[in-house]
């Protein structure tokens, strides 16, 4: 998949996945989820070496082992957006207040989020997130600005 430019700096992202029907998937120790047909939002962090654009890399080849919670439902679904924020703040947690505010968590307890206390990094919606609904809400709790990188004509067919 080509990517979009990323910056090499640190900063904070959302995935935005497509699953195009139902789906079953292990989800590593946190066992079986459900996966129903719709969107799905996932929010962590790349503050380590290689920034937003080394850790997006990852997510953006298929997935041959999965090694993160959201691996495992890149093996149904497909990212077609990627939302983020350039900032030396963790703000994966703030996002996942915010996605909360947007979309249900999704049916799989701590997903995405095994080394912090919130519930979970994912959620599901039937319909198509947009990018400025995100944004809005972002800049009403003062997050640094939200930028949005479309993944046009990937070979999935579109969501009904």
């Amino acid at each position: 998949m080509t990517a979009p430019h990323l910056p090499a700096a640190p900063g904070s992202y959302v995935l935005v996945l497509a699953a195009p029907a139902p789906a079953t998937v292990t989800v590593g120790r946190l066992g079986e989820m459900e996966v129903a047909p719709g969107w799905y939002l996932y929010t962590g962090s790349a503050l380590g070496g290689g920034g937003l654009a080394g850790r997006l890399r990852h997510h953006l080849r298929p997935v041959a082992r999965p090694h993160w919670h959201i691996d495992y439902l890149r093996q149904v679904a497909v990212l077609r957006a990627i939302w983020y924020v350039v900032d030396t703040v963790r703000w994966e947690h703030g996002l996942a207040s915010l996605l909360g505010r947007m979309a249900a968590p999704v049916p799989c307890a701590g997903f995405g989020a095994s080394d912090c206390s919130c519930a979970t990094h994912a959620f599901y919606r039937e319909t198509e997130p947009a990018c400025d609904e995100l944004a809005a809400l972002a800049a009403s709790v003062q997050l640094p600005p939200l930028h949005c990188a479309a993944l046009p004509g990937l070979g999935s067919p579109p969501l009904r």
